[in-house]
């Protein structure tokens, strides 16, 4: 039987590119597969347990991960450099390296709407970047937000709730808003002042940044009694958001998920804020 020596640095790099195979190259088929799929199902596992729905929860997951992940390259590498020579088998072929990389790796290659709809419907949790400015101060351009995408299918919107939209003019487009009113509720806006029921809604979380109220819909809306199975929906940066204002309310059916927390931001002081 035909032998070969293994090269720990080549054993290390297989693991680094797919966890595991490095182990394989080693000629430890049996590790390689219990390593592989411990690096695919503990995580998995916390995400599907509701760890996420934490910042602290998510950062454990990414350590424990990243841990798992540098333990099985190190491994693969020491046990290169202790077996030396191995009796190679019918899959110690580069071929088939390449492929299991690939296959592995494959998720780079989907659309990434289609991977991020699957993780939504499978994991329960999302992930978004903020690219306008709609909703500042509370959440910036460049902010990343986990969102929990069942959040709504066990619990009805409340006032005051972010949530996470489809644009109803562009169902291809997401945002996020503010729910104001509710089902049944007359809502107005009277120079910029919002109404509820004929009574003004406290937003300490709003600001206006123009001073000109010569936009009729902007500033002055209504009075319009929010449909049933519906809710009306308004940016924090009240000036600059198009919402329902310009939409109309939004039926709760385009409601994709609740924003938790901000898990990156280019300002790192933002990181960990929970939103309400």
């Amino acid at each position: 039987m035909k032998k070969k020596k293994r090269i720990p640095i080549i054993a290390a790099a297989l693991s680094l590119v797919a966890p595991g195979l490095g182990q394989l190259y080693n000629g430890q088929i049996l590790k390689g597969i219990i390593f592989f799929l411990a690096f695919l199902l503990i995580p998995t596992i916390l995400f599907l347990v509701g760890l996420p729905s934490q910042f602290l929860g998510l950062a454990a997951i990414f350590i424990i991960a990243f841990c798992l992940w540098v333990f099985i390259i190190a491994e693969a590498f020491v046990a290169a450099k202790r077996k030396k020579e191995v009796v190679l088998k019918a899959y110690n072929k580069w071929y088939l390296y390449l492929i299991i990389i690939l296959l592995v790796n494959g998720t780079y290659f989907i659309p990434r709407d289609s991977t991020a709809n699957f993780a939504s419907k499978v994991l329960g949790f999302r992930v978004y970047k903020i690219a306008a400015g709609s909703m500042e101060p509370t959440l910036l351009i460049g902010d990343y937000l986990v969102t929990d995408s069942k959040y709504f299918k066990k619990a009805e919107p409340q006032r005051g709730d972010l949530v996470i939209c489809r644009n109803p003019k562009d169902p291809s487009k997401d945002f996020v808003e503010r729910v104001i009113a509710l089902e049944g509720e007359k809502i107005e806006v009277n120079n910029k002042q919002v109404y509820i029921n004929d009574e003004v809604l406290p937003e300490s979380y709003v600001v206006h940044n123009d001073v000109n109220s010569d936009m009729a819909i902007r500033d002055n809306f209504g009075p319009e009694v929010v449909p049933p199975n519906c809710c009306f929906v308004l940016g924090d940066n009240r000036d600059n958001s198009m919402d329902s204002r310009w939409w109309g309310s939004i039926p709760l059916g385009n409601i994709k998920g609740k924003p938790l927390y901000i898990y990156w931001a280019k300002d790192k002081s933002r990181i960990g804020i929970k939103l309400g």
